[in-house]
């Protein structure tokens, strides 16, 4: 196809999925370097967001009432785009698309579309299982854009030399971990007394930093307190008290990052920092951390058998093991594994 003048990209959160984006906006610049991105998004992430280069924002409220589409209606009347990646498949979002002035309207494929997404853009892209930003690449690839290998896939996120410099003040040790405890659900979450056992063992044997990150929800507010309390360590409590891009800053300071299926970990591969991925309830294929796959402790296989009832392999490639003791099927002994493999890896 000619190369479009005017690309809008769709996608109002969450923080994981529009970290997962960017590698496939740094395609499309690269393939046309003099078009026009504009990123349709929220005021929830676009504070990770600003400052990507190349990169028009425009914020948008979520819409809750039919006034809300009026209005957007009405904003989006300004705007003529070529392209409309629409990369986010809720009947809440599904409904703002018709508003949009788009030549051409792309959206997922059925297999990740929900909500009668496909009534509300013209084209799909091609099914696959495959990694959430292999999924977002799949744009690129329907707009015929030359495509990296996965181990190329690119971020570049804009980080303050203020934030910088906040980062690496908050280091006191050689070695410097960060744990982002809590994941968006509770069944995805590792329980306060593994983290104070992993932390205890880890600054006994390492003599390591530890800072606990995480947003000001109530539920990583109290876990954050759970595991101060429990371990018998100290322990650098962050949670709640940072920025958007004091957490990036951070998460590229530390030397690697321990956390269950939840953005930050996204984040932190974003900022080319180890992650020890922390997974049960979902595939780490699907939403894992992306180029730090060797790191991850996958229980997955192990909770579909014991949960499920059947084999790893019969599972669907989005299926869930929606059971509260799916997570207690990692052991602090296997993240301490990981974790002399990340050291070994930095030679520190």
């Amino acid at each position: 196809m000619s190369q479009p003048k005017h690309i809008a990209f769709f996608r109002l959160s969450a923080l994981g999925d529009v970290v997962l984006a960017i590698p496939m906006i740094r395609t499309l610049q690269q393939a046309w370097p003099d078009v026009k991105i504009t990123w349709i998004t929220s005021s929830a992430v676009y504070p990770l967001l600003e400052g990507l280069d190349g990169v028009e924002f425009l914020v948008i409220p979520k819409p809750q009432k039919i006034k809300d589409y009026l209005a957007l209606r009405q904003l989006f009347k300004a705007y003529e785009f070529d392209v409309l990646i629409a990369a986010q498949a809720s009947f809440r979002t599904n409904l703002i698309y018709p508003h949009i002035n788009a030549k051409r309207k792309i959206g997922f494929d059925n297999g990740r579309a929900k909500d009668l997404h496909s009534w509300f853009v013209k084209e799909q892209i091609s099914p696959a299982d495959e990694h959430l930003a292999e999924g977002f690449m799949g744009f690129a690839k329907h707009l015929c854009v030359p495509t990296p290998a996965k181990e190329k896939f690119t971020w570049n996120m804009f980080v303050s030399e203020d934030d910088q410099a906040w980062a690496k003040a908050q280091r006191k040790a050689d070695k410097f971990i960060a744990i982002n405890a809590a994941a968006s659900k509770a069944e995805r979450t590792w329980k306060a007394e593994h983290y104070a056992k992993l932390i205890d063992e880890a600054v006994a044997k390492y003599q390591c930093q530890v800072v606990l990150t995480g947003g000001p929800a109530a539920n990583e507010i109290e876990l954050a307190a759970q595991i101060e309390t429990l371990a018998s360590s100290p322990v650098d409590n962050l949670v709640g008290k940072t920025k958007h891009k004091q957490i990036a800053a951070l998460l590229g300071e530390v030397d690697c990052l321990i956390a269950p299926d939840t953005g930050p970990a996204h984040i932190a591969v974003a900022m080319n920092t180890p992650v020890i991925g922390l997974y049960a309830v979902a595939r780490s294929g699907l939403s894992g951390p992306y180029q730090s796959p060797d790191y991850t402790v996958d229980k997955y296989p192990e909770a579909v058998e014991k949960f499920l009832g059947k084999s790893f392999e019969q599972a669907g490639w989005h299926e869930r093991v929606h059971h509260e003791d799916a997570m207690d099927l990692i052991q602090v002994e296997d993240v301490m594994g990981q974790l002399a493999r990340v050291f070994d890896a930095l030679k520190i």
